[in-house]
């Protein structure tokens, strides 16, 4: 007797429990497990897929160096060469040291330079050079120096001997060194930019300043 009962309160209980289920006694919570199972669209073409880190490319963006340490031949040389690869390159010249010439300026032409070198043997000053500017104009260059003390005493000297148009000009020597500022992708400057330097002797390698 106690057995039927028990098994009957089971089976009323299963009924009650489906009759919920299927919201026959009120609404259903959308999260619930049966609802969410009929609610999935296209669940068999799920699929978990494992990342591939060998697909991540690293980007090859623009970098720049600067190449220093070059003589001038030596970095036009190394500039045309750079730019063959697809970079950016600029020639930057170094500007050389101050030197103090004395000189005589103002020479409209080669006939008045002659006038003026002929003038300087007169009064006992043999050795100078003439130097043609832009436009024809021409100057004599009397002595140049490190310092400007020294192209102020050997001035002095001139002028003892009567040379009155004679002056002292600061200007920078020549340049004998050059950079190359190189812009161009990541790949080139790792493989081929050390490969395209290491010719050069002396020539550096370093990150351009900001």
């Amino acid at each position: 007797m106690f057995l039927r009962l028990f098994v009957l309160l089971l089976v009323f209980a299963n009924l009650i429990f489906f009759a919920w289920a299927q919201g026959y006694l009120g609404q259903v919570d959308a999260n619930h497990e049966p609802r969410r199972m009929t609610q999935q669209l296209q669940a068999d073409k799920l699929r978990i897929v494992r990342m591939d880190r060998k697909a991540i490319v690293e980007r090859d963006e623009i970098g720049c160096r600067l190449v220093s340490s070059l003589k001038v031949a030596d970095a036009e040389a190394l500039k045309l060469a750079i730019e063959a690869t697809g970079a950016e390159v600029r020639f930057l010249p170094l500007a050389g040291p101050l030197v103090y010439r004395v000189l005589i300026g103002g020479l409209d032409n080669e006939a008045a330079m002659d006038k003026k070198a002929a003038e300087l043997k007169r009064l006992g000053v043999k050795e100078f050079n003439s130097v043609t500017l832009d436009g024809g104009r021409q100057e004599i260059i009397l002595g140049s120096f490190d310092t400007e003390a020294a192209a102020a005493k050997f001035l002095e000297g001139l002028e003892k001997r009567r040379v009155k148009s004679a002056q002292v000009e600061r200007r920078e020597a020549p340049a004998t060194k050059a950079q190359l500022e190189v812009r161009v992708r990541a790949s080139v400057l790792l493989q081929q930019l050390p490969r395209l330097i290491a010719p050069y002797t002396g020539a550096s390698l370093s990150i351009c300043a900001v």
